[in-house]
């Protein structure tokens, strides 16, 4: 048995793991070095003051900065929904995401290409006063709004990205 005391104060206590006897599958070998990835940069995290007391400002319960930083790097930002709705290709049309992360959004970039692929413009998008929406404001004139394709890139602090394409 194992016994750890959290935080907060609180025992916990568990069976003890054992190695499985079984070789891991691609799947593991992957998560594995995903959560390796992770971990480092966790550790970066611990030895950049700003970035620590960031993830430190966040904290809740028995969580640490450095498990929130990990978790933070494990998970890439969602791009909840896309709403063209305003966007008619001409200047100051809009596109709006909305976009979430388990910590922090730090950029979304909209690019905006023809029915035939050619790039029309990209930009970053600005974060709306929700707090979730981030709002595109269009610069150059789109002739051919039927059939272009507008691409949300996500990123959050780890460097995590996230895309969605839709196709007006």
């Amino acid at each position: 048995m194992v016994f750890r005391r959290k935080r907060s104060g609180k025992l916990v206590v568990a069976k003890n793991a054992r190695p499985s006897d079984e070789p891991p599958s691609e799947v593991q070998l992957k998560v594995r070095e995903r959560f390796r990835e992770c971990i480092i940069y966790g550790t970066a995290v611990m030895k950049d003051p700003e970035l620590k007391a960031m993830y430190a400002a966040a904290v809740r319960g028995d969580q640490s900065a450095y498990n929130l930083a990990v978790r933070d790097a494990f998970k890439a930002p969602e791009i909840k929904s896309v709403n063209t709705d305003a966007y008619s290709g001409q200047p100051g049309s809009t596109v709006t995401a909305r976009v979430i992360d388990d910590f922090k959004v730090t950029a979304v970039k909209v690019s905006i290409f023809s029915p035939q692929g050619a790039l029309v413009e990209e930009g970053d998008a600005v974060l709306g006063s929700n707090g979730l929406d981030w709002s595109y404001t269009a610069t150059a004139v789109n002739d051919a709004v039927a059939g272009s394709r507008i691409r949300i890139v996500a990123m959050d602090t780890p460097g995590n990205e996230s895309s969605l394409e839709t196709t007006l």
